[in-house]
């Protein structure tokens, strides 16, 4: 094995992984829906922030505790889940054709760009709307994961562009 059909057996693995990984929350997150827009109730309507011992801030007068908002957010999340699943999924079968030996490698780098910036904003959407709503108070290892997953992408998109000698 060559050092770059080596370099494309890790980036279809990890591709593959990471479609495989966002097809099983997008199942999940259609299957229970109701219960995504619930969690992201909980989140939008700021109700940790009532659990003893009880949090009083200014930063509640941003509650929203519309269902419609809700159900909408959620959607918006799962969308951009859905879209950066195929994106991935597209990454992952022309890195695994160019294992292969019979796929375009610059076709394979640029849908694993666009697969890893959807992911990063994503990640992005999900931190950024969490702090809007103050989550790192009472669910800072939320927002630890979503650090965690933007430093994934920023990592992959690290080593998909990597030269190859």
């Amino acid at each position: 094995m060559t050092q770059l059909t080596s370099l494309l057996l890790i980036k279809a693995v990890l591709f593959s992984g990471i479609a495989l990984w966002l097809a099983v929350i997008v199942a999940n997150n259609i299957i229970a829906f109701r219960n995504g827009v619930y969690a992201i109730g909980l989140l939008m309507g700021m109700q940790l922030f009532d659990q003893e011992p009880p949090i009083r801030t200014p930063l509640l007068s941003r509650r929203v505790k519309s269902a419609f908002w809700h159900r909408a957010v959620f959607s918006v999340v799962l969308a951009m889940e859905v879209m950066t699943m195929v994106l991935m999924v597209g990454a992952a079968i022309l890195f695994s054709a160019g294992f292969a030996g019979a796929s375009n490698g610059a076709a394979a780098i640029l849908w694993a760009n666009l697969a890893l910036a959807a992911f990063i904003a994503l990640s992005v959407v999900m931190l950024v709307g969490g702090a809007w709503f103050a989550y790192y108070i009472r669910q800072e290892t939320t927002q630890i994961t979503h650090f965690i997953l933007i430093g994934l992408g920023v990592v992959g998109t690290l080593l998909v562009n990597m030269p190859v000698q």
